[in-house]
């Protein structure tokens, strides 16, 4: 049976409870002995990097490692680009951290000669994100079944969505399959510079997390024509469902976690699991993840591990791509 959102939540919510192995973090006899380096794979500006510079303030403010962390954007390939140059460098060393998401999971199903997530260890999910169809603020459509509805008098790919990685492409996927019209994917290296192709009128679209959009959606400069979840946010109470809307969509999240690179050993693993622990018990975390209508979804090592299979399988069951 393919897991829904509200079995991957359930899960989500309830490991934070089982602290037993956060406690060994006071345990272990490693720590960073020179400056880190935070691999991310993806561009500046985007829903990846944008976690990963909170992450960075509030180790650094919290004096939650003794050493420096240097970040370290190196976008291409869907993420394929960062997790190379792990591979090629980094394997086995603890003084390297790795962001990885939904998209450093879906680029290798889509290309199988991508580096995939076999090529880190798994430390930590930190959130959950949820998906939006995002068009200009001064766009004719108010709601996707009207996007939907214009789509359908055009030829086929008439109307265009810029995005920022596999992970969005695959959210149009999922929507053009449930609407039953074609649309073009225009792919960039983050959700900010696809986020700067709709604002300047070169697409007509993007499918994004509230995390990349919320202050341009503030403003108005962007309507959220729907979302792709069983309920409405608490926050954005006028953003109706797909399924309100006649749009049979599955839901749809991102999930965005921290990793080491493979062949990193137990004790150094353990330690940064607990680091990412402590952050997102944080204050300041907090209120990031309700500043962008997010979820707080700390899932640690094994635990982490295994939500990844869930999601594989989930992934491939959508794109009909078998394992």
């Amino acid at each position: 049976m393919m897991p829904t959102r509200r079995s991957l939540l359930k899960t989500a919510a309830a490991l934070p409870l089982a602290t037993g192995s956060f406690a060994a973090f006071a345990q272990t006899p490693w720590v960073p002995t020179r400056e880190v380096e935070f691999v991310v794979p993806f561009a500046v500006g985007g829903g990846a990097d944008l976690l990963a510079r909170i992450v960075h303030k509030i180790i650094q403010d919290e004096k939650l490692v003794p050493v420096p962390i240097a970040l370290n954007n190196r976008p291409g390939g869907g993420g394929a680009t960062g997790l190379g140059y792990v591979t090629a460098r980094k394997i086995g060393d603890p003084h390297t951290i790795i962001l990885v998401n939904g998209t450093t999971q879906i680029t290798p199903i889509l290309n199988p000669a991508a580096k995939t997530l076999s090529e880190v260890r798994p430390v930590m999910n930190v959130m959950l994100d949820d998906f939006l169809l995002f068009v200009r603020g001064d766009a004719p459509w108010k709601t996707a079944a009207e996007f939907v509805a214009d789509a359908k008098t055009k030829p086929a790919k008439s109307l265009a969505f810029a995005t920022g990685g596999t992970t969005d492409i695959m959210a149009i996927t999922v929507f053009a399959k449930a609407s039953g019209a074609e649309y073009n994917a225009l792919n960039f290296n983050s959700g900010g510079e696809a986020l700067t192709q709709l604002l300047g009128g070169h697409v007509q679209a993007c499918m994004g997390n509230p995390l990349e959009f919320m202050g341009h959606l503030q403003s108005k400069a962007v309507r959220a024509l729907g979302v792709f979840r069983d309920n409405r946010f608490a926050a954005l109470p006028d953003v109706p469902t797909m399924k309100e809307q006649g749009i049979a969509a599955p839901n749809f999240q991102m999930w965005r976690g921290m990793a080491v690179p493979r062949g990193t050993a137990d004790a150094p693993s353990l330690y940064w699991e607990g680091v990412f622990a402590k952050v997102v018990a944080t204050p300041a975390f907090k209120a990031y993840i309700a500043e962008n209508i997010a979820s707080e979804a700390p899932i640690p090592g094994a635990a982490f591990a295994r939500f990844l299979a869930d999601q594989e399988k989930l992934y491939r069951d959508l794109l009909g791509k078998p394992a």
